[in-house]
């Protein structure tokens, strides 16, 4: 059965981050450090635009402590959503295949994102303390569950944010902060004007 994941979204400044780092370190359960590049796929033919907050269909190609996956998150997403998750992982060495198979597909343009992210758990939720380097940070609130629990998993999250003092963003603040990240200067790519070979180079140390 197809999993649902729901998640609860947010910015946060570096000193908040801290703060939340020290208290699941205390209070909580530390999972894992993820170093990330992910290419995420614009579902609109027309290059440059901001479709990415208001498409169904989530597509990215990413490699997370150098395994790569193919994810495909599907549903309306916004600062608090819950979509159908499906992942599939790719060998290392058909990272690069895996780009030219999507182009042939149609899917070819959109955009880069690299992040550091501290992965925690706590009182059920867990929770990603992101920080995208020369950008800032933010966080993100999940569980994932069946469909039948997703009321649940919301109440449960949006509880756990409110105690720490969290606040999650409407759809209008998630559409601002993904085009903040999107407008970023060199983290648009067009496989039809470049390659991949090029790209990597210059996140060569998340391979």
């Amino acid at each position: 059965m197809v999993k649902i994941e729901i998640e609860h979204r947010g910015k946060l400044t570096e000193k908040k981050l801290q703060e939340l780092r020290s208290f699941f370190d205390e209070k909580g359960n530390f999972i894992e450090k993820k170093e990330r590049f992910s290419i995420i796929y614009s579902q609109n033919k027309e290059e440059g635009s901001n479709d990415l907050c208001h498409s169904p269909i989530d597509l990215k190609l990413r490699i997370t402590n150098k395994k790569p996956e193919l994810v495909l998150k599907h549903g309306n997403w916004s600062g608090n959503d819950a979509r159908k998750e499906f992942l599939f992982p790719v060998e290392p060495e058909k990272f690069e295949e895996m780009t030219e198979f999507l182009k042939i597909l149609g899917h070819y343009h959109g955009v880069l994102q690299a992040t550091v992210t501290y992965l925690y758990n706590y009182k059920g939720v867990d929770f990603s303390l992101v920080e995208v380097p020369g950008w800032g940070y933010y966080f993100e609130a999940e569980i994932i569950t069946d469909e039948e629990e997703v009321d649940e998993a919301n109440e449960k999250i949006k509880e756990v944010c409110d105690e720490l003092s969290l606040k999650v963003l409407d759809h209008n603040g998630f559409c601002e902060l993904l085009k903040s990240l999107n407008d970023r200067p060199g983290f648009r790519f067009n496989f039809e004007k470049e390659n991949f070979f090029e790209i990597k180079k210059r996140f060569q140390s998340y391979f």
